[in-house]
């Protein structure tokens, strides 16, 4: 991410223009931006008026009508928005190089979880290992797991990458149990290619 941020500007720059990306048929207001983004409102607002310059994304103007009691009440409201500009030249590349992911330092990404739980198995998978059709991006496995404070890194993680981050979170003794039990599920991500960035599991599967 930081080799990035330097490239194209910054790490808030890289963060909107992976939305876009991954959203290219979306129209979205500056406020929506800086909610899915996580990039404060200001900032977020300097990034569009610059990526807009320099024509990889549109500004358009929508005229609505606001609600009231009656029609005499309607007022026209005007909406700034932002899409991607379709016809950019450089979308294909700066996708290939904004969602590859397999570059991401894996024990940087699993260290993030570190004051979560306990945390016996962590496997990284989907898009972080150059696969689209993996049932799970990460997986972790542990012991006394905070789902909340999980919840919001993975949260933070997914506006970061400019999409969301598929994840399964399960104890010990539940992996353990559906592992043996040649559960689907955990079978699927573990039969496809995945990497165990911390294995501490006292059985080993």
């Amino acid at each position: 991410m930081e080799l990035l941020a330097k490239l194209l500007g910054g790490q808030e720059r890289v963060k909107i223009m992976r939305f876009f990306l991954h959203h290219d048929d979306g129209i979205w207001t500056p406020h929506e931006i800086s909610d899915k983004t996580k990039v404060k409102g200001a900032i977020a607002r300097k990034e569009l008026s610059a990526l807009t310059s320099i024509g990889f994304i549109e500004r358009k103007k929508y005229k609505t009508l606001t609600n009231g009691s009656s029609k005499k009440n309607q007022k026209v409201k005007e909406t700034i928005c932002y899409k991607l500009n379709a016809e950019f030249p450089h979308n294909q590349a700066l996708k290939d190089l904004l969602f590859d992911f397999q570059l991401l330092d894996k024990r940087e990404l699993a260290s993030r979880f570190k004051n979560i739980g306990r945390i016996k198995l962590f496997v990284v998978a989907g898009v972080f290992v150059g696969l689209n059709d993996s049932r799970v991006d990460i997986l972790i496995v542990g012991e006394a797991i905070k789902k909340p404070k999980a919840e919001k890194i993975f949260e933070t993680l997914s506006a970061e990458l400019g999409r969301e981050v598929v994840y399964s979170i399960l104890d010990v003794e539940e992996y353990e149990y559906r592992f043996k039990m040649y559960d689907k599920f955990v079978r699927d991500i573990l039969d496809m290619y995945h990497e165990k960035v911390i294995d501490r599991l006292v059985v080993k599967l």
